[in-house]
């Protein structure tokens, strides 16, 4: 059977049972596209025909029949909005968003039914790319800002956003082109995994609660180097050299990728299957997401931001009264003055602070 591209090819060359053949394959995708945009399958199937014939009249204009599904969506896209505007007034409310994303410049926010579509192409974006989605389309970052935040001027931020939302565009486009031929997703993903991995990342956005806090207790470990850890852990390789104790929540609560793999319950784990001692003392520092399938409450949420202090040397040179006093201060930036009781734990390190145990006063531990 001939690819789509070497249909298009024919099709440009005038052959019109090519192009025929073409409109069965992308047939799925154009109406995936069209349907999200109208939510009405008999207008949907309106904006897939008008945007055949125009693609069909501008064949021409194509010079890459590689690029035949993503110039089409964009078509579709083009003429289902048209369609909606020209219906808002009759059928749809005044407040329904926009659900297939443009991802122009002009575009200030995503809803969360943007996130879902976008989830798979976020997850192939850099560290450096998503947090510079998170802070201008999370945290409503200007330009201006993101720009004197990265120490460059306004007319290279503006390439780095053109650059990602071209990349997400890309993402996007592929992921459609799999999709009208039956191709499992990556790796077996599930789509919720994709949704919770994509959710921002608040310890980029200094202005929310949860970057507030970081930058607070950061503050406190300030000679602890930042590491960055994979948000997937092979879960069998841990229980392999790290053995049991690595896990001490459910098993129920583990958000399962594959038979091997998990989303990170904790960042200790990938900190300790990421981390090699090689007789020089370690002082890390990390903080992000981790995610818990529980039943999301007050105190329980599916994903949440934690951040670990991380310390190996040799005993005789760690200093648990330092440790306890940064503890203490960490904990008094946030509550001050609060009463404060530090418990003893027992673990494979025999290892506890008793003479600050003070148990004749309401404590938080």
């Amino acid at each position: 059977m001939p690819s789509l591209t070497e249909l298009v090819r024919h099709a440009q060359e005038g052959d019109r049972e090519a192009y025929g053949r073409v409109v069965e394959v992308t047939t799925p995708m154009a109406y995936s596209v069209a349907y999200r945009v109208l939510r009405d399958p008999g207008l949907a199937e309106d904006a897939c025909q008008e945007s055949y014939l125009r693609a069909y009249r501008r064949l021409g204009e194509l010079r890459d029949p590689a690029a035949f599904a993503g110039w089409l969506r964009r078509i579709v896209v083009t003429v289902a909005s048209n369609m909606r505007r020209a219906h808002r007034a009759t059928w749809l409310p005044l407040n329904d968003a926009l659900d297939v994303p443009v991802l122009d410049e002009a575009e200030g926010q995503w809803s969360e039914a943007q996130r879902r579509t976008l989830a798979r192409a976020l997850f192939n974006l850099t560290p450096a790319e998503r947090r510079l989605c998170d802070r201008r389309y999370h945290g409503g970052w200007s330009v201006t800002r993101l720009a004197a935040d990265a120490g460059v001027d306004e007319a290279a931020i503006r390439k780095r956003l053109q650059r990602v939302r071209d990349k997400l565009r890309r993402e996007m486009e592929m992921s459609e082109q799999q999709a009208m031929y039956a191709l499992p997703g990556p790796a077996g993903l599930s789509e919720r995994i994709l949704e919770l991995l994509a959710r921002p990342r608040l310890t980029d956005l200094p202005e929310n609660p949860v970057g507030k806090t970081q930058e607070l207790i950061r503050s406190i470990y300030a000679d602890c180097l930042d590491v960055q850890l994979p948000e997937i852990v092979d879960f069998a390789e841990s229980q392999k050299t790290i053995g049991n104790d690595a896990l001490y929540i459910d098993p129920n609560e583990l958000h399962f990728v594959d038979d091997r793999r998990v989303l990170r319950y904790d960042l200790t784990l990938p900190l300790l299957l990421n981390t090699r001692f090689e007789g020089r003392a370690l002082r890390l520092w990390s903080a992000g997401k981790v995610y818990r399938h529980c039943a999301t409450d007050a105190t329980h949420l599916d994903a949440f931001h934690q951040a670990e202090v991380f310390w190996m040397d040799d005993q005789q040179n760690i200093d648990l009264w330092r440790v306890a006093g940064q503890v203490l201060a960490s904990v008094n930036l946030l509550l001050p003055e609060c009463t404060v009781r530090i418990m003893p734990t027992q673990s494979s390190v025999d290892t506890q602070i008793r003479p600050l145990i003070d148990t004749s006063k309401p404590a938080i531990n």
